[in-house]
């Protein structure tokens, strides 16, 4: 069971990191290139905020998993060996919290902006610092598996 929601939750984090790419290519576009406004640009924001709202879900199951662990003995925190994942457990948990608020800040932007040249900024802006947040994130656990 532990399998497939870490399965489902890099899932979700690929294809919140390919839409908030999405948002901020669009955004570009809309700023420079004088593309037009669409409802895609206020429905992407919407959409990546869901995934994260799921990931939050899948994530915090698996933090619950990973005390649970803990807590049984089976993850020392003091071996040298497992110091590593410490960022796993609680940083990676507290990085993804704030991405969460970020994203949800940046779709009521999306939502509630007056004209489109302003929802293209903010979706930069809110989306362009999600959008980083993810890559990090997928980034360290690449690194983190691979050593």
């Amino acid at each position: 069971m532990r399998n497939a929601i870490l399965t489902l939750h890099i899932i979700s984090s690929i294809v919140a990191l390919i839409i908030t790419l999405m948002i901020v290519i669009r955004a570009l576009l809309g700023v420079f290139k004088k593309v037009e406004l669409t409802v895609k640009d206020v429905r992407f924001p919407f959409f990546a905020t869901l995934l994260l709202y799921l990931q939050l879900l899948l994530g915090s199951i698996l933090y619950i998993f990973y005390i649970l662990d803990y807590s049984n003995g089976e993850i020392d925190m003091l071996a040298e060996a497992s110091t590593g994942s410490r960022f796993w457990a609680v940083e990676h948990f507290i990085l993804m919290v704030f991405t969460l608020v970020i994203a949800h800040i940046g779709w009521i932007f999306a939502r509630n902006g007056k004209t489109p040249q302003l929802i293209f900024k903010k979706n930069i802006l809110y989306f362009g610092v999600v959008c980083t947040m993810i890559f990090i994130s997928m980034t360290m656990n690449a690194i983190r598996h691979a050593l």
